[in-house]
């Protein structure tokens, strides 16, 4: 079962902003010097761009997170979780979203604490949370909930 992520038109900006400035320092030796677009200058800054434009990109639209038999997949880019249901531990309302490990679109999240993780919990944003935390409590029924709304 998939779930999408929470879209949240701060983080569209945020991350649209984010672009933009990449795209501006990678690009500003053209807006300095138009000369360099002659010889291999051009290719020498519109790669290394279309990579960069990519990969944030992929980070911010490839947010996804699955329930599949045994585990929980948390997608975002090239980052990949799986996190055994059996791990979980708790799931916490109103985490803070600007610090940790987060794979998220919007302010209206929720941290998955389990034990196997580095730092110990994931920050998520899924659209439907009521039903991604049923399915989640349908597969590990020692989850707490904290702090719920």
């Amino acid at each position: 079962m998939r779930f999408k992520t929470k879209r949240d038109p701060l983080f569209t900006v945020l991350w649209t902003a984010l672009i933009l400035v990449a795209n501006l320092v990678i690009l500003w030796p053209l807006l300095l010097d138009p000369q360099a677009l002659t010889s291999g200058g051009l290719v020498g800054l519109i790669v290394p761009d279309v990579l960069v434009t990519a990969l944030l990109g992929w980070l911010a639209i490839g947010i996804s997170y699955e329930i599949k038999e045994d585990v929980l997949l948390v997608k975002g880019g090239m980052l990949r979780s799986k996190i055994r249901f059996e791990e979980i531990t708790r799931i916490t309302y109103h985490p803070n979203i600007w610090l940790g490990y987060r794979l998220i679109s919007s302010r209206d999240a929720i941290e998955i604490h389990y034990r196997t993780g580095v730092l110990g919990s994931v920050v998520i944003s899924p659209a439907d949370q009521k039903r991604f935390i049923e399915e989640l409590i349908r597969r590990n029924h020692s989850i707490q909930i904290v702090d719920s709304p």
